[in-house]
Order: structure tokens, then sequence, then C-alpha cells
């Protein structure tokens, strides 16, 4: 049985030809769960996906138009046991507009990952290259077009650096305890974040804009990094992630060895019929120079989402065989944790609409509002409220 990538959260899809088993876990299949793969033979496949924005700050009364993603996807099946998968990502629509490669904006182009698998057994493959850190669920399935919403969460941007890829290699596979039951893997050795995971915002640390570091440096600092998650029947899937080591270090006669950085996290996602519930809950412990304690920064924080979709109106509209909508709201929360007894923290309820004519594409309208504590630490102030339109697809 196929399902399609909205409802395959803990469930699906076809095992290699060699196997009898009928599914795996719809979040450890990485880019071999890309619907130009599935409708791929043999040889090499090109594919991807893009998304557009509007979005309208009801509270500032501003609004603007964004090309936000446009991302090639490469496959080749170099022999039956040897794959290699790339993602290409081109944000904001960068414009090369000068010999120096100046681009215009805000624009980044970058290789989301990039990896080379090969299969000894499907309980056992060895991936090397750019990885896509298996961090959390959202890290791994944060296509615009799976998702039912059009804003990433909270946590996924400010607890954990979405979208996290680094430079390593390890293994991954899928292993089968019992008859209805499955467990899946991903453990790797990649170089770990760079410097301080940057220079601290108004007492913060930007996660957001920490990542491995890719090129080819000096006593880069291991880290490890990896994902289990187990699904005992269709349709419920949980896990647990860690991404731990020190930081920083690179090109020094030493790593900064007494420094690290951790993150774990817990997710879990169940689908029944035409109900979907998700929630992931994520936490950050750094270990600061003394600099920036003095500065008050503080060394963690921690956030979670939880998300419900229904899925309705099959057929309402044409093409009536594929069509279908879906309503989703999430709850989000992140502490920042600040330091000196003055509360942090941010928090975002967004409830919103999607249209689906086939399953791998999605129109989007989502109502979102946001609040964050006052300075003083004693409540939240007042909501900003946002609109957001978008249409996201896979080719």
């Amino acid at each position: 049985m196929e399902l399609d990538e909205r409802t395959a959260a803990g469930v699906v899809a076809a095992r290699p030809a060699d196997s009898t088993m009928q599914r795996t876990i719809a979040s450890t299949r990485g880019i071999y769960g890309k619907p130009f793969v599935r409708r791929f033979g043999s040889g090499t496949a090109v594919g991807g996906y893009v998304d557009v924005e509007y979005r309208y700050n009801l509270t500032g009364k501003t609004g603007s138009f964004d090309q936000r993603r446009m991302v090639p996807f490469l496959f080749a099946e170099i022999t039956d046991r040897l794959h290699f998968g790339t993602e290409i990502e081109f944000e904001h629509g960068p414009a090369l507009e000068n010999a120096d490669g100046e681009a215009e904006g805000a624009g980044e182009i970058k290789i989301e990952f990039a990896t080379l698998d090969y299969r000894f057994h499907e309980a056992l493959n060895l991936r090397g290259g750019v990885l896509l850190s298996p961090i959390g669920r959202f890290n791994l399935t944060h296509d615009s077009p799976i998702n039912e919403l059009t804003d990433r969460p909270l946590m996924a941007r400010q607890v954990i650096p979405s979208t996290l890829s680094e430079a390593g290699v390890g293994f991954f596979g899928t292993l089968y305890p019992g008859e209805r039951s499955l467990v899946g893997y991903e453990a790797y050795v990649v170089n770990g974040f760079d410097a301080v995971l940057g220079e601290p915002e108004d007492g913060r640390l930007p996660i957001r804009d920490a990542g491995g570091k890719r090129g080819d440096v000096e006593n880069a600092p291991m880290n490890f990094v990896g994902r289990m998650a187990v699904s005992p029947f269709l349709g419920l899937e949980v896990a647990a992630s860690a991404h731990t080591g020190p930081y920083g270090g690179y090109g020094d006669a030493k790593p900064a060895s007494t420094r690290n950085a951790t993150i774990w996290a817990l997710d879990a996602t169940f689908n029944r019929g035409r109900f979907d519930l998700l929630g992931e809950y994520a936490r950050l412990n750094v270990g600061l120079a003394d600099s920036l304690k003095t500065a008050g920064v503080a060394p963690g924080r921690e956030g979670y989402y939880l998300q419900a979709n229904v899925h309705f109106g099959h057929g309402w509209l044409s093409p009536r065989p594929t069509s279908s909508f879906t309503a989703a709201t999430r709850y989000d929360f992140v502490d920042y944790q600040r330091r000196g007894g003055v509360e942090d923290r941010q928090r975002a309820i967004t409830a919103g609409l999607n249209w689906r004519p086939v399953p791998d594409a999605a129109i989007k309208a989502d109502l979102r509002w946001d609040w964050t504590t006052a300075a003083t630490g004693s409540g939240y102030g007042p909501s900003t409220k946002r609109v957001a339109l978008s249409m996201a697809t896979y080719f």
C-alpha cells in the first residue's frame, strides 16, 4: 500500500524489491521519499520543490511577496547498492548582479545535503557527505509541500537550527523486531558547530544561524548526531535524537574541547484516518565562555510544538480523484531562559486551511498570533497578527 507524504507520518512506502516487508518509517526515508524518486526506475532523476509566499502583518500594516525557496533534487542510482542524492537550495530568489558574484538582497544558495549511500543490507547502510542531520523529525521532513502550514515551527528555528546539515559519515537502517513493529535509526560523526554558535543578539544566541562546518578545516571538533524512531504499529511513530560534542576551535592548535553544545529532542506522530497529531520537544545546552556568562547570555533554551490536522473534502473540487482539503492548527512555545531571573519566552498559535489539487502540491492560507514576554519579564506583551498565503509543489 502506498500513501501520500501528508498521511505518511509513521507509515509507508514500499521497501526494496528484495524484501517481503511492506513499510518503512516515513521520516527516515530522506530523499528516497521524494515523489520524483518514487516515479523513477534507474539511472539519474531530477526533481525538486518550489514555493512562493505572501505575508501581511495585520499589526504593522505591512506586506510583501517572497520567492521563498526553489530547491532542485538530483538522484543517481550508480549501482543497485550505491546511490547519490543531493538537494540545492535557492532562497529568496537570489540574483547574481556583478562579476564579483554579489547577491541581491537576502538571497542564499547552498547545498542542503549531498550524500553517497552504500547498501550492505536494509539494516545497515553507509552514508557520507553533507548530511541532513537527524535531530528531531521536522529537520528531516521540512519540505514546504509536505507541511500543512506555511511557517515552520518556532522550535525548529530557535532551538534546532533548521535546516541543519553537516559534513560527516555514518550509518542508517531499518530493523523489524516484530510482525507489525519496526525501528529506524541514523547515527553519524560530523564536524560540529562553528565558533560560538554566532554572536549574541539581545542576550540570545542566534541558534537559527548556527550550522555544521563543511569545508576543509584543521582540528574540527567531532560531534555525534543520531536518531532512533520506533513504529509499534501502523500510524504511530515515536523517536528520540541527540546532537552533542565540542564546538568552535577550527584551525586552533587544540579544539575547544571544554565547551560543548548538546541538543536533544523527542518527537511523535499519530495518524488515524482523517486525523493527524504531531508534536516535538527540543532542548539546547551550551557551555559558554566566561565573557558571555558575564554578559548575561543564557546557556540554554527549550521549546516544543503541538499540531493537529484534519483532512476532508476529498473530491470537492477538480481534479476530483486527487483533490482534498486540510485544516491545521499549531501551538508553538520557546523558552529562551534569559539569565538573571528575567523571563524571555515566545509563543504562537497558527490556524490554517489548505487545498491540495494533488497530494504533492498545496495552496495554503494561515493566520498566526505571536506573543513575546515584555522587557521586564512580567508577562506577555500584546500579540502580533500575521496572514500568510502560499503555494508549494514538488516537481
